[in-house]
């Protein structure tokens, strides 16, 4: 949308609304003309002619044509998160416990690559570690987030909507919002099961 645009806009709707204000003298095409003649003609009541009114109505809409690009533009900058981007290893980023404990009261540990919301509605970016034994249940949905799963090493079993799917390296998991999931690792497994985990807000954060 030009500034000359929303400005012609503006001029516009003052014709049609000075138009359909006055009444009307003639019948058919003789209409517009006999009124457009009415426009042209001083305004008592404001001393301001047809045309002065017309070019005021543009500039008006010039200006807001400005604040309108204006805001556009500050709110494209704020959607565009940093204006740097990270290089990392897994290697170097440390473990630390999540909110999710096991029967057993050990924490499900990640490593968190990317922080949650640095880019705006992304949850960040983690590797997730699941020891035998441990499990994220019951099941659990999500009120507006879109979360992803892909197994790196080991095998588990992911729970979506009831249905029990057995994961190992290459599988990839799309959790909707409201789709029930759950996760566990089978005791008898013989190593850690570590998934990359991100996920999307669609919505007000939860």
């Amino acid at each position: 949308i030009s500034h000359v645009s929303l400005a012609l806009t503006a001029a516009d709707i003052f014709t049609f609304w000075n138009i359909n204000k006055l009444q009307t003298h003639d019948r058919g095409c003789h209409t517009i003309t006999t009124k457009m003649s009415n426009l042209r003609v001083s305004d008592a009541n404001s001393g301001l002619s047809f045309n002065s009114k017309l070019m005021i109505a543009f500039v008006g809409g010039m200006l807001f044509s400005s604040f309108f690009h204006i805001g556009l533009a500050s709110s494209k900058s704020e959607d565009l998160g940093p204006t740097k981007g990270i290089v990392t290893r897994l290697a170097d980023t440390p473990v630390r416990p999540t909110s999710h404990i096991d029967d057993m009261g050990r924490p499900i540990t990640k490593q968190q690559l990317l922080e949650p919301f640095v880019v705006p509605n992304f949850v960040g970016y983690s590797v997730a570690t699941f020891k035998p034994g441990q499990n994220m249940m019951p099941v659990h949905e999500h009120e507006s987030l879109h979360e992803f799963f892909y197994v790196l090493e080991g095998t588990g079993i992911i729970q979506v909507n009831g249905v029990d799917h057995k994961v190992s390296p290459g599988t990839f998991l799309h959790m909707a919002p409201h789709e029930p999931h759950g996760i566990w690792i089978p005791k008898e497994n013989k190593g850690d099961m570590k998934m990359a985990v991100c996920g999307v807000v669609v919505r007000d954060k939860k």
